[in-house]
């Protein structure tokens, strides 16, 4: 059953290693061809798996074993993947939405002398998060898991000409790893009481082997969030998120919008058995994705860069996400997920257009009056703008929604959490119309001459915009879909009130953005004056990165550097110098004797022999 899905992982590892070998002795189409083409083969795999498993209705997947990898004792590791709703769910994204970015790349990078390098890095990323998403047990979960971190270093230091892009992949990369950490500890952890990693086992035998907020649950659940909170760039792990935007804008849309961030909250409904059994858990869930919603969505209001604006959003929608898997409405969580890959990459590939339109120019003060030269592109951002803000029908209002409202009314909710998911709306509606406005409206403030993008780059703004715009209505389908896996039901609460504040806090931020960036600079400025305290303290990112650099940093340099000179130059260095200086010593010593003067052997025969006779005389 289901053995034709291992091409979903053959196929892209194929591109990338055809690629990394002979990229540089095939023309840049055939480069193009095969990373595209190796994708959409995914694609066309996973697509045959959903057929078969709605066509089906008593079809809720199952586990493809290749071989028995390890056994030792009692011990057993297949090479395995699962095919069920959930991971189908995942990789319709993973694989549809990279296709669909990987065809915009060819035209977004298409001078670029390291086309093929890149198109292989691309290949290598969609085969790792298909890894992390076919894992059918926790150990493939992991090594997923550390090779979509080294996928996302090697993409966001493509350009490793640039010191900023080196130190942007670096930082993202240790980030990463301290995730590792804490999914490798949550794994030995499962280990040591169930005595088996598969999903399948383990989830089966976690209602009789936990209770409900006994220690070993809470610490399981608590080390694999370490992983979703720094693979999904969560308070207070999210710091590497906003400098990862020194890589190649389609890296930003596939890496950190549709697929790589949103494997924490997959993670959570992955696991949502044990998550289930450790309520406390759940509330931290919740907690810190309300705090990342807001804490996001304040920084973006006073960004200049277009794409770290973009990236703060995706850090606040994330929150939200999080927000509803800790109140137990995981199927929202995926519908929201869902409706996000679309319009947040379409937001993060218009931006591209607009960069790669102005000769890659990336702050927006330097923008404006693109509606005219950049018609296509100025309405595929203008769509997925308001799909951001949660506008009414498109697929953005439908996922949040029903976030916002259950926030209150799902059995863990509460009107605090409510409130704060309203409050994010509204930051969201506003920041998000800052930059349309400061990018597309009024006047032109460069003198670049700004140019229309490509139809390669420009079809799959089309597309994207397409499924922006009516994704929303299949959150029935996603709910029937996931069901079978999560066991629950989308809840459908009906509270015309609280959906009213719902609706229009989004629309709230919108008006903001146009009472304060279309009516004059002297408003504006005026504002920046008065709010001037808050409004360094959000440009600077509430100085985190000073305090994790004075916390963390500097104290590990200094006793790194202090264990360099005391420890390795003063110990280990001098110990092993020693040795061979005292045996230097002893042997020149010794070379003495080795005169070449005959009558000097001679003597010191007699004399060895004197010596060696009174000690047997005497002894």
């Amino acid at each position: 059953m289901f053995t034709y899905c291992w091409l979903i992982l053959i196929a892209p590892v194929t591109g990338f290693i055809v690629l990394s070998w002979y990229g540089n002795q095939i023309s840049r189409e055939r480069a193009g061809l095969l990373g595209c083409g190796t994708v959409g083969v995914s694609f066309a795999v996973t697509l045959a798996a959903l057929s078969e498993l709605v066509l089906d209705s008593e079809n809720k997947g199952g586990v493809s074993t290749l071989y028995n990898w390890v056994t030792a004792g009692s011990f057993s590791l297949d090479l395995s993947i699962l095919i069920d709703p959930l991971s189908i769910f995942m990789l319709l994204i993973v694989t549809g939405v990279g296709f669909v970015i990987h065809v915009y790349s060819v035209g977004y990078m298409k001078e670029d002398p390291e086309f093929s390098r890149f198109f292989a890095y691309l290949n290598l990323f969609i085969f790792a998060m298909s890894v992390l998403v076919l894992a059918a047990d926790f150990f493939f979960l992991i090594v997923g898991w550390a090779l979509v971190g080294l996928a996302s270093y090697l993409l966001i230091g493509f350009w490793r000409e640039k010191t900023s892009a080196v130190l942007a992949a670096r930082k993202a990369f240790v980030m990463n790893v301290i995730g590792d950490v804490g999914m490798v500890i949550a794994a030995f952890i499962i280990f040591e009481h169930l005595g088996t990693l598969s999903y399948l086992d383990v989830f089966a035998a976690a209602g009789s082997a936990f209770r409900p907020n006994d220690d070993t649950i809470l610490l399981i659940t608590l080390f694999l969030l370490v992983g979703a909170f720094a693979k999904s760039a969560q308070v207070p792990l999210h710091t590497w998120l906003p400098d990862a935007m020194e890589g190649p804008t389609p890296v930003s849309a596939l890496i950190h919008a549709a697929t790589m961030v949103t494997a924490g909250v997959y993670l959570v409904a992955r696991c949502h058995v044990l998550f289930d059994l450790a309520p406390y858990t759940m509330y931290l869930v919740a907690g810190v994705g309300l705090i990342t919603a807001i804490f996001a969505g304040s920084m973006a209001l006073v960004q200049y860069d277009i794409k770290r604006v973009i990236a703060y959003s995706t850090m606040s929608q994330l929150g939200y996400m999080f927000l509803a898997a800790g109140l137990g409405m995981y199927s929202i969580a995926m519908f929201h997920l869902m409706t996000h890959a679309f319009f947040k990459a379409l937001l993060f590939l218009s931006a591209g257009s607009v960069i790669h339109g102005l000769n890659d120019e990336q702050d927006i003060r330097k923008m404006g009056g693109l509606r005219h030269a950049m018609p296509i592109t100025h309405v595929t951002f203008l769509i997925g703008s308001l799909a951001l803000a949660g506008f009414p029908l498109t697929a953005g209002f439908f996922s949040k929604e029903a976030i916002i409202i259950n926030s209150y009314h799902a059995e863990m909710g509460n009107i605090f959490f409510w409130a704060i998911a309203v409050l994010g709306a509204a930051m969201t509606g506003f920041y998000i119309f800052r930059v349309y406005f400061y990018t597309f409206i009024g006047q032109a403030r460069t003198d670049v001459h700004a140019h229309e993008s490509p139809f390669i780059m420009i079809a799959p703004l089309l597309l994207l915009a397409f499924f922006s715009l009516t994704a929303g209505f299949g959150g029935g389908m996603v709910d029937e879909f996931l069901v079978t896996y999560l066991g629950t039901h989308m809840p459908h609460p009906h509270d015309p009130l609280l959906e009213t504040i719902g609706v229009s806090a989004g629309l709230l931020g919108i008006a903001g953005a146009v009472g304060l960036y279309m009516t004059g600079k002297d408003r504006l400025d005026f504002a920046k004056q008065m709010l001037a305290p808050v409004y360094d303290l959000l440009f600077n990112k509430y100085y985190i990165d000073e305090i994790y650099d004075i916390l963390i940093v500097q104290p590990v340099r200094a006793t790194g550097a202090f264990l360099k000179e005391r420890g390795e130059r003063l110990g280990i260095d001098f110990t092993v110098d020693q040795v061979g200086i005292q045996i230097r010593e002893v042997s020149r010593l010794i070379s003495l004797w080795q005169s070449g003067n005959v009558r000097s052997y001679a003597f010191n025969m007699i004399v060895g022999v004197v010596v060696v006779l009174m000690f047997v005389v005497f002894q």
